[in-house]
This record gives C-alpha cells, sequence and structure tokens, in this order.
C-alpha cells in the first residue's frame, strides 16, 4: 500500500509539473494571434496523453527506445498534418520532450532537478520571445492619395459637398477618408475641396 501511494505521489508531482510548465508555456506564447494560441493548446494535449504513456510504459525495460519512439511523434506529426511555422513546431517538440523527461526520470534524479530542467527550459522560451524573437508583424497601413475638387461656392453646401464626394468616390472605386475645404476663392466664385483616399 505504501510502495502504491509513493508511486502515486510520485506520478502526481510529475504530472503537476508537466501541466505547470505547458500552462506557463501556453501564456508565453499565446499573445500571437488565435491561430498560434489553438495550436500551442494542441501541444499541451499531446503533452499530457504522451506524459501517460510514457508513463505506464516505463516500468518495462526499454526507456531508451521509448524515449526514441516518442520523439518519432514529432516526425509524423511534421509531416502528416498542416505545415507549422518552425516557431510552433519548437513549442511542440519542447512540450514533447518536457513531457517525456519528466514521466521518465528515474529515482536517481531528484525532484529538483527536474525543476531546474523545467524552469530552465521555460527561462530560454521566454528570453527568445521576450528579447530575440521578432514581434508579430503589424499590417502595413493604407497609402492615400488627395485629390482636388473644385465646385462653385454658390452651391458650397454641405449636403452638395457630400454628393460630389460621394460620387468621386464611386467614379474611382475608392474608399473616402477624410476631406476639407482647403480654398475659397470669391473673386473667382470657387472653392477647392481636398478629398483624401485610400489606394
Amino acid at each position: 500500500m505504501s510502495e502504491l501511494l509513493h508511486i502515486s505521489t510520485t506520478m502526481f508531482f510529475k504530472f503537476a509539473l508537466m501541466v505547470v510548465y505547458n500552462l506557463v508555456q501556453l501564456g508565453i506564447v499565446s499573445r500571437h494571434n488565435r491561430t498560434t494560441r489553438t495550436n500551442v493548446s494542441s501541444f499541451f494535449i499531446i503533452a499530457v496523453v504522451v506524459f501517460f504513456l510514457s508513463y505506464v510504459l516505463s516500468t518495462f525495460e526499454m526507456q531508451i527506445g521509448l524515449a526514441i519512439g516518442m520523439f518519432a511523434i514529432f516526425g509524423i506529426i511534421r509531416y502528416r498534418t498542416e505545415t507549422l511555422r518552425p516557431q510552433e513546431m519548437t513549442y511542440l517538440f519542447a512540450s514533447l520532450g518536457i513531457a517525456v523527461i519528466n514521466a521518465l526520470s528515474s529515482e536517481a534524479i531528484s525532484f529538483a532537478e527536474l525543476i531546474l530542467i523545467n524552469a530552465t527550459v521555460l527561462a530560454c522560451i521566454y528570453i527568445l520571445e521576450k528579447f530575440l524573437l521578432d514581434k508579430p508583424e503589424e499590417e502595413p497601413k493604407p497609402t492615400t492619395k488627395k485629390v482636388t475638387v473644385v465646385v462653385a461656392t454658390k452651391d458650397l453646401t454641405k449636403d452638395y459637398v457630400d454628393k460630389r464626394v460621394k460620387e468621386l468616390a464611386e467614379t474611382l472605386g475608392v474608399t473616402v477618408v477624410k476631406f476639407h475645404i482647403s480654398k475659397v476663392d470669391h473673386a473667382e466664385g470657387t472653392a477647392q475641396i481636398n478629398v483624401i483616399y485610400e489606394i
């Protein structure tokens, strides 16, 4: 009974350590976009499955071969699923690696050493994300152009100006950002309206 309790306690600690690692990793990398959050969440589930599979099979004398087999999962996912960015594949590799390490660690490795391994990998991911990796690219701002419309001062009313601007937008097939009256020449009886639109 005491031996079973020891095994259960050990498994619980290792599993909790793996869960904490993946949750922290998810918090670090999920700031990118919805797609990245979805992918990393999937990696978390994969890591949980790999952990229990590794833990159950670790009772057999095949730890090294099993570890190699677990990493073969990485290759299968890489070539049999939708292509992922290298950065996301790295997160998957880290999740699988930590799951295998935590599950297959022997009594010779202390809990303190396991914590150090997990913390070191997380620290590397955080440093890369925070300081080295490029931030998500911002969408380029649309380019704008200006066109000047001349109208008679007698027609210089809000409704008429709005109508002319709308007609201009429909004719050019563009989106008007803003417009304003730039010049009024009472001697000539004309007014100039600057119209800014996106191209």
